[in-house]
């Protein structure tokens, strides 16, 4: 949530018009990408593959996650599975409302970590079956459809809303 109110109090410091400029810029990027994912034509993602060294680890679980924090960031380049993602940071950035991007960030925390609860639930208690992982992994093409057509419907609802 801080880094969603950070964002949207830097978003104050563009003028009205340049927000909306870039919104309209980004929408229609939306609604490009979007639906050439929907087609199955994968758009590369600006992102960086990287990897934390194995042996942080061994430095106790406080010290390993405070590593891993500052070598990967908040995720804005490191291993993006879906173009959707970057609606989350630059909602924020665009609403330009401080508890606006707390509440953007907010909401995205409570259902992705309530996911991971969930699966943590279902894995334990048997309730996903014995080969889930595997489930998982071979709907990742469904689940890249699924973000494409989000991020279409959102850039077609940013259009629309920006009167383009």
């Amino acid at each position: 949530m801080l880094s969603g109110a950070a964002l949207g109090a830097a978003g104050i410091l563009l003028p009205f018009e340049v927000r909306v400029a870039v919104a309209s810029l980004l929408a229609l990027a939306a609604v490009f990408i979007g639906s050439l994912e929907m087609l199955g034509i994968r758009v590369r993602l600006p992102q960086l593959d990287r990897e934390t060294p194995q042996r942080w680890l061994n430095k106790g679980a406080l010290t390993w996650a405070l590593l891993n924090g500052v070598s990967l960031g908040v995720g804005t380049t490191s291993r993006i599975g879906f173009w959707l993602w970057y609606i989350i940071p630059l909602g924020a950035f665009l609403f330009a409302d401080p508890a606006l991007g707390a509440a953007i960030y907010g909401a995205y925390s409570l259902v992705r970590g309530g996911a991971v609860w969930m699966l943590i639930l279902g894995a334990t208690t048997g309730l996903l079956g014995e080969d889930w992982e595997d489930r998982f992994v071979l709907r990742m093409p469904t689940a890249q459809t699924i973000a494409a057509c989000q991020l279409f419907l959102i850039g077609l609802a940013g259009t629309i809303a920006i009167g383009l």
